[in-house]
């Protein structure tokens, strides 16, 4: 399998050197102006160029020679410089390149699913602090989407920018505060490498060696392997859609479908909405695709919009149809539903937009599938679902800004394979010099979370051997309260967090940023990100850049039975352990029969005394034990404390793969 993978690597470096587009010499796309390389630690300069081309490289008072090898690769180590610039890096072969704005600094890669990815501008107090955020001195890269099944050499085209209210908006709102932190306590520049993607699982991130490796992973790849053919060619080779749409009509009612508001139907050759709006189409999401009228349109007169091209798996072709110029609401609380008519090849899914929801969970159908000849569409309002991983809020039918068709090929929207993300957006990232990545995921694995312990440690010794800086650190964000109600009970959400709490003891130099209070019960995308990325900041802080501070909450250690008490010990009290808002809350202990019951707690010194009087013979505590826990405890420098079990019972999770 290693040397396929390197076998792999090389006709990656083969192809890309035979493209018509390249110029010598030819830089990864993370060298661009506005750049931040890592402070006092050599630096690697790397590209392509004609074999055996001479390229001299020169940054501030550094410089290095080379000649590109006879597959065209080139390599130059630069001696280490400290925190500064601006810089001007000079990279000379048959012709020149020049990056300007150069900064050196600290350069984190941040990874993960939503949560990560979660814009500033839509995290609490987001719209406050975009109006602060002109920090020159913090710069972002953002890795392009992109699943590959060999290893990738370069990224797709980006760009570093420079920290700004235009850029910050739109960017990673942790990664926005853990970097602010980072640039206010450091004083040198920061950069932020973000290559994360949304509703991803952990394996998708992990080298394929480590997933072979480990028997517990092993059922990730079979399943893979196990999928059907024309799954495994997308995950690889973009594939063909076209379909055509026709004649959207607005119904009155779900028994008189005769009763109808013609909407849309292309006849005089325009894209637009009978009630005053217009359609259209996100290219940049599907820049292999084209939405045009073509005609003849259904009944052989008139036009048709047809959407066609390719698509991969990063890619994603919507058709919006907005009822009122600007997405004002338009209101359609006397209709029952929509029809219209498609032909075609490929596969598509409707959904209702309404102003209240911001998380994507807009209200929507399965996936139908297009045919040769036209066939009719209706759908009902009464029966759109959301689908569950967002806020719910009641569909508003008298208050819609539109809807979209979300276009797919004949595939639907298959399952990505595992390592995919790996080999397309980390594996281009590793001969670039970092301090260290900080990672918010685990939602997309909560239902095999005990996989999760073996996962995440295979992950993180992925990257590692990967990147070839040692044990950089590498700090994990628990995830928040969310989902069911405190019960005495098994919970997917506290086995994945005990997953995390583990590997963050058993893995060297990892840390964890405890958010069991900023979550949502309700939201899978709670907006509460300043305190996510101020406790990532603090675990770097306190460690790797020794700094005297109290950088974590309290962390169960060990428990002592006293009788019918329970004394449970911790690390990081920093100055004492508190209570917030009350009692302290979310204790349980069980006895030898394994049944919990709530626990009387109270503080003594470092420790917590624990006791009910429906266990006599105490054996195993929990605390926070549940999606959404009532808990309080906290040090005294306001870091809560992480959820924990002292038991190794059998879990929910333990026989899922």
């Amino acid at each position: 399998m290693k040397n396929f993978r390197i076998l792999a690597h090389f006709l990656a470096f083969f192809i890309f050197l035979l493209s018509p587009l390249r110029a010598d010499p030819v830089l990864p796309h993370l060298f661009s102006d506005h750049m931040v390389l890592q402070r006092e630690t050599e630096i690697r300069i790397w590209g392509w160029a004609d074999p055996g081309e001479k390229i001299s490289v020169t940054l501030g008072a550094g410089s290095g020679q080379a000649v590109a090898d006879s597959g065209g690769r080139w390599r130059v180590t630069l001696p280490a410089i400290r925190a500064g610039g601006p810089f001007t890096l000079t990279v000379e072969g048959k012709k020149t390149i020049v990056f300007r704005d150069v900064m050196l600094g600290e350069v984190w890669v941040a990874s993960g699913q939503s949560n990560m990815t979660y814009a500033l501008g839509g995290s609490t107090g987001g719209d406050k602090e975009i109006l602060h955020a002109n920090y020159p001195g913090i710069r972002f890269f953002t890795v392009p989407k992109k699943i590959a099944i060999e290893p990738q050499i370069d990224t797709l085209p980006a760009a570093w920018e420079v920290c700004s209210p235009e850029t910050a908006k739109n960017f990673s709102a942790v990664s926005y505060f853990f970097a602010r932190e980072l640039y206010k306590e450091l004083g040198v520049p920061v950069g932020i490498i973000l290559s994360a993607w949304p509703g991803t699982a952990g394996e998708e991130w992990t080298d394929p060696d480590s997933l072979r490796r480990e028997p517990i992973l092993k059922p990730i790849v079979e399943r893979w392997e196990g999928s059907a053919a024309e799954v495994k060619s997308y995950a690889s080779h973009p594939a063909e859609f076209s379909m055509e749409f026709d004649d959207f009509e607005l119904l009155r009612a779900e028994m008189d479908p005769q009763g109808a508001l013609s909407l849309s139907n292309f006849d005089e050759g325009a894209a637009q909405i009978a009630t005053g709006g217009n359609w259209t189409y996100d290219w940049q999401g599907a820049p292999e695709s084209v939405f045009e009228l073509v005609t003849p349109g259904r009944g052989g007169k008139g036009f048709a919009a047809r959407v066609k091209g390719t698509l991969d798996g990063a890619s994603s072709s919507r058709m919006k149809a907005s009822f009122k110029q600007g997405d004002s609401a338009f209101d359609a609380s006397s209709f029952a539903g929509i029809r219209f008519w498609v032909r075609g090849s490929g596969s598509f899914q409707f959904q209702t937009l309404q102003p209240t929801i911001q998380d994507w969970d807009d209200y929507s159908t399965g996936t139908f599938d297009a045919t040769a000849e036209w066939k009719p569409i209706t759908i009902w309002f009464k029966d759109l679902k959301q689908a569950g991983w967002g806020v719910y809020q009641p569909l508003t039918l008298n208050a819609l800004t539109g809807f979209a068709i979300i276009n797919m090929t004949t595939v639907g929207d298959p399952m990505r394979p595992p390592a995919g993300l790996y080999d397309g957006m980390i594996t281009p990232l590793e001969p670039y010099r970092i301090r260290g990545a900080i990672w918010y995921q685990g939602e997309g694995n909560t239902w095999r979370a005990y996989q999760y312990r073996t996962l995440l440690p295979a992950l993180i010794a992925g990257w590692r051997s990967g990147w070839k800086e040692g044990d950089f650190p590498f700090l994990i964000v628990q995830l928040p309260n969310q989902g069911d109600s405190p019960e005495l009970g098994d919970s997917i959400w506290a086995e994945l967090r005990e997953a995390q709490l583990l590997t963050a003891k058993k893995v060297p130099n990892t840390g964890l940023a405890v958010t069991i209070d900023v979550g949502d019960p309700h939201n899978l995308h709670p907006p509460r990100k300043e305190e996510v990325g101020y406790r990532l900041a603090l675990w770097a802080l306190g460690t790797r850049y020794g700094r005297k501070i109290v950088y974590s909450g309290p962390i169960y250690d060990s428990l002592q039975i006293v009788g019918s008490e329970i004394k449970v010990h911790f690390s990081h009290i920093g100055t004492g352990l508190e209570a917030r808002e009350g009692v302290l809350r979310g204790f349980s202990i069980a006895g030898a029969d394994r049944k919990f019951h709530w626990a009387n707690a109270k503080i003594e010194g470092e420790s917590i005394v624990l006791s009910s009087p429906d266990v006599m013979s105490p054996v195993a505590a929990r605390y926070a034990w549940a999606g959404s826990p009532e808990c309080n405890l906290y040090n005294k420098e306001g870091l809560p404390a992480s959820p924990f079990r002292t038991d190794d019972w059998p879990i929910a999770s333990s026989a899922k793969r």
